[in-house]
């Protein structure tokens, strides 16, 4: 899994998690968890194959950053890419051709992020979304 050090910003509805050149929207499923916590540290977790770098439309958050290491897997790429100082890993599918130094957008499924408190780094618990009937 991927660990990226973000600070939630804003409250409710307008509340982000940010790291430099970084932004994601608080997946609503956390807001009960980190409660009105404005300038607190968390550790967002994101697995590899969750990551894509092709055009979703603009339905998840993304970010722009550089592919440094590609090794390719057959019918799949291994992106290594530096994201606010950290190494970020996605296993994305080979037809995206990326190549060393291509500079790829990111994109992150909300339902698919994780976070983690940043000092005791205890899993954040999603609340629970009722089942539809």
């Amino acid at each position: 899994m991927n660990f990226l050090p973000v600070q939630l910003s804003g409250s409710g509805d307008d509340a982000v998690l940010t790291a430099p050149g970084f932004t994601v929207p608080l997946p609503p499923a956390f807001r009960e968890a980190v409660g009105a916590s404005t300038g607190t540290s968390f550790i967002l977790g994101v697995r590899p194959e969750h990551i894509d770098v092709a055009d979703t439309g603009g339905l998840v958050p993304s970010a722009q950053a550089k592919a440094d290491v590609v090794e390719y897997l057959g019918n799949e790429e291994l992106l290594h890419i530096m994201v606010a100082g950290v190494d970020i890993v996605a296993v994305v599918s080979s037809d995206r051709n990326v190549r060393p130094g291509d500079v790829v957008t990111l994109h992150l499924p909300l339902d698919k992020i994780h976070l983690f408190d940043a000092t005791s780094e205890m899993s954040l618990l999603r609340s629970r979304m009722p089942a539809a009937s």
